[in-house]
């Protein structure tokens, strides 16, 4: 046999086992498949009756060799019935929700305690989310039978041993009446009260306007600037701090008329004194009349275009007239010169005309007297003519000078939102938008002058530990003393802004590298200086930033990358720390 032979003889031959191997694996593979179609059809056995049928003839088509065309036409048949099943379930799980929530509001119609009370409106709203997934449900209805337990036991409870109107207003001895401050214990009648134990000094954190950055309270030393609150205090504690700031932010909203009568009622209760339940209601009134006032600048400005539109109209109209005025005025000029053409043309006639000497003088005295009335008409009516445009001219001007007033006080008004739009409302530094705003500026004069130009990203390490620990008051009051310690330390040239939550971002322009690293540190060390105290005991409060500089024709967005980026590995590299990107 030839070695040509001999070679497709070999080939053949591997081709042909080749081809056994796979025959092998794809039978392997197909019983793999019949096999777990028959389980997973055993699995999903007892969802849904025509399911399970469509399931049952699958598994006997499976032990069949020539399945193709029974599957083919099965599986439509067993798509329908799925979709089915699913709607019906979802239904199924619709009906199980809504009666679950219908029996949630029953049992809130009871008046269960307080902390039943707000247990069940979570439950509500986890049954809201959970519309449709029953897998949910099961969980979802153990809670329900515990909470019904609970809420049970009130109607089993002695009308005696019920709590009274007061307790349940303002709670019993050691329940809390609002989040995170504790009750005022309630006593029995005649008991004498016991002594109130000492209780902190007031915190200014509560200030519905921040001090100036780097400036302390009137009154307040350098011990209690950096001391954190030691708890947050119970509405009692506070209640005379939030009437106060109702009654002036009640003071500060020019009312509309209709609205007066509604804010001076509003004004009447908080002056009243304000309990825990008392305030929302309160708020919500408040926030109605927020929203009248601020519909009304809408309505204001509005009105205050349409009369602009009416007098940029009557302007319109008073030049057409003046115009009209000029064109009378060129037209009664031309009418005079053809009458004293007429005249002075007669009076040539009447000389050449004349016989004798009286009779030329006769028609020179008629000929003269009309030209003399024909002047005084001309005259008498461009007069007129002057007075009016005059008229008009002047009413035009006090309308210009009176728009001109009135837009500019709305551009100082204007103005005026827009630089309070800047600011956070907590630290007093300026806010995101104030930054892009800024960013753009220093990034197109660096492009246009050129220039050395950083960014730089702050953040306070382990900012929640702080809230989780000390309260959120705490924490605010820890932004604030931050802020105002960055922002003394900083040029008149730099720019620093809260970015959001507890980061800050800085603009550091026609600085070097080593200048802005230098200056980075310098805030660092002071934030890591400042004499943070908790009841006495020191907490040490630090913060990790980012360095970026400017490259090239670089964007902002690039460049603040960069910056942030190298504040996430000053993180995590132990905080505390300036890392360069």
């Amino acid at each position: 046999m030839s070695d040509d032979a001999q070679r497709w003889k070999d080939k053949y031959l591997s081709s042909l086992e080749q081809q056994e191997r796979l025959e092998r694996r794809w039978e392997l593979r197909l019983d793999l498949l019949r096999r777990g179609l028959v389980r997973s059809s055993l699995a999903a056995e007892g969802a849904d009756k025509a399911v399970d049928q469509c399931m049952q003839e699958m598994r006997d088509i499976l032990r069949r060799d020539d399945m193709d065309a029974a599957l083919g036409g099965l599986i439509p048949r067993l798509e329908k019935a799925v979709l089915d099943s699913e709607l019906r379930r979802q239904q199924r799980a619709g009906e199980a929700t809504a009666a679950l929530t219908r029996l949630v509001e029953q049992l809130q119609q009871l008046q269960p305690p307080r902390e039943v009370r707000k247990a069940l409106k979570t439950l509500a709203k986890q049954l809201h989310e959970a519309s449709g997934q029953t897998h949910q449900l099961p969980a979802l209805l153990s809670q329900l039978s515990s909470l019904q337990g609970q809420a049970l036991e009130v109607l089993r409870t002695p009308a005696a041993e019920q709590p009274g109107l007061l307790q349940r207003l303002f709670g019993s001895r050691g329940e809390a009446v609002g989040v995170g401050a504790a009750a005022e214990p309630a006593h029995a009648p005649g008991a004498s009260a016991p002594s109130a134990p000492p209780t902190a000094a007031p915190l200014p954190a509560l200030d519905s306007l921040p001090l100036p950055p780097g400036l302390l309270a009137q009154g307040e030393d350098e011990t209690q600037r950096f001391a954190l609150p030691g708890s947050e205090p119970g509405y009692s504690a506070v209640a005379p701090h939030i009437a106060e700031s109702l009654l002036g932010l009640l003071a500060e909203l020019e009312l509309p008329a209709r609205h007066q009568p509604q804010g001076e009622a509003l004004r009447q209760r908080v002056q009243g004194g304000l309990n825990w339940y008392e305030l929302v209601p309160v708020l919500d009134d408040l926030a109605v009349l927020v929203l009248a006032v601020s519909d009304s600048g809408q309505r204001e400005f509005a009105g205050y275009l349409k009369q602009l539109n009416e007098r940029l109209a009557a302007f319109i109209g008073t030049l057409s007239e003046a115009h009209e005025g000029y064109s009378e005025s060129v037209e009664s000029a031309r009418d005079f010169d053809r009458q004293l053409r007429e005249q002075v043309s007669g009076l040539q006639h009447s000389v050449q005309s004349a016989a004798d000497l009286d009779a030329l003088k006769q028609a020179l005295e008629q000929r003269l007297d009309g030209l003399l009335q024909t002047v005084s008409s001309h005259q008498r009516q461009r007069d007129g003519r002057e007075a009016e445009v005059a008229q008009r001219l002047q009413s035009l001007v006090q309308r210009v000078a009176e728009m001109e007033r009135e837009a500019q006080q709305f551009r100082e008004h204007i103005e005026e939102q827009r630089q309070k739009s800047l600011l956070d409302p907590l630290t007093g530094l300026p806010n995101r938008a104030a930054w892009s705003e800024r960013l753009e500026l220093e990034t197109a004069r660096r492009l246009r002058y050129g220039g050395e130009l950083l960014l730089a990203v702050l953040d306070v390490d382990h900012f929640k530990r702080i809230n989780d620990s000390y309260g959120h008051l705490a924490g605010d009051r820890v932004l604030k003393i931050i802020a105002g310690e960055l922002h003394k330390r900083l040029r008149k040239t730099d720019f620093i802004a809260r970015y959001g939550g507890e980061e800050f971002v800085l603009l550091i322009p026609a600085t070097p590298l080593d200048g802005g690293v230098q200056l980075l540190e310098t805030l660092r060390t002071a934030i890591e200086a400042c004499p943070f105290h908790f009841k006495g005991e020191p907490v040490t409060i630090t913060l990790s930033a980012g360095l970026a500089e400017f490259r090239g024709e670089e964007t902002a967005e690039a460049a603040f990358e960069r910056a942030d980026q190298a504040l996430y590995r000053a993180k995590a590299g132990g905080r505390n720390r300036i890392e360069l990107g």
